[in-house]
């Protein structure tokens, strides 16, 4: 069994990880954490963690419980995304994504997930893969983004062998989901969905459940709720 979640927590982690932990994930991707705290956890017994970012107070991190642990971490040539080995009862590759404003516009949100997309593409890709994180992105925005957008690289995806679990999991397209995982500015009026676990199509058919924090329970703590897939391996 793993479970896998991503949540971007909107900063100060270290006053929302017990909420965190009530998910029981195996392998963390938490967006808007701090570089101190990330490490602080991954020097506790039984856990392991990767940071990446400049922004001490406010970067990319990856943690990880026992049996599972981070055999590799590296840093990628775009800013918000990484490339980590994890060993375990089944070694997976994971790109954690956090996809914000660049330098350029190109570069922008959905732009940094198709310059991670330009990478993966040059790469041989372990055939338990998995991409995660804030994606800031949706087919909602597919007229404002141009060519390179949400449904773009949901078809990049597509293509080297990865699928959206929840997409896969709730037999819905993208554009068209029913669980939002943003409220902006915590309005629930202005939810999309936006965060997502991508999985190699061998992670895939080991789907077990795929849940997005509901509001009442998340939306106090950051303006995402968290997505948690379950795999049985």
């Amino acid at each position: 069994m793993l479970k896998l979640v991503t949540w971007n927590c909107a900063m100060a982690l270290h006053k929302k990880h017990e909420k965190l932990l009530t998910l029981d994930g195996d392998i963390l991707v938490v967006q808007e954490c701090s570089r101190e705290f990330t490490n602080q956890i991954g020097r506790a017994d039984g856990w392991s963690s990767a940071w990446f970012g400049k922004n001490r107070n406010k970067g990319l991190g990856v943690v990880v419980k026992s049996p599972w642990s981070i055999h590799e971490a590296h840093t990628l040539k775009i800013k918000w995304a990484a490339k980590l080995s994890i060993a375990g009862p089944l070694p997976i590759q994971l790109y954690p994504v956090w996809a914000c404003v660049g330098s350029r516009r190109a570069d922008a949100y959905v732009g940094q997930v198709h310059r991670l997309l330009d990478i993966m593409e040059k790469s041989s890709l372990h055939p338990h893969t998995i991409v995660a994180g804030d994606f800031n992105s949706n087919s909602f925005w597919d007229k404002k983004d141009g060519a390179r957008n949400h449904s773009a690289a949901v078809e990049r995806f597509r293509k080297l062998g990865l699928e959206s679990a929840y997409h896969a999991a709730s037999d819905v397209s993208h554009g068209a989901e029913r669980h939002p995982t943003f409220w902006f500015t915590k309005n629930k009026k202005k939810a999309y969905h936006i965060d997502y676990a991508f999985l190699s199509r061998q992670l895939l058919s080991g789907i077990k459940r795929v849940e997005v924090g509901h509001s009442d329970n998340w939306i106090s703590f950051s303006d995402h709720a968290p997505v948690l897939v379950e795999l049985e391996l």
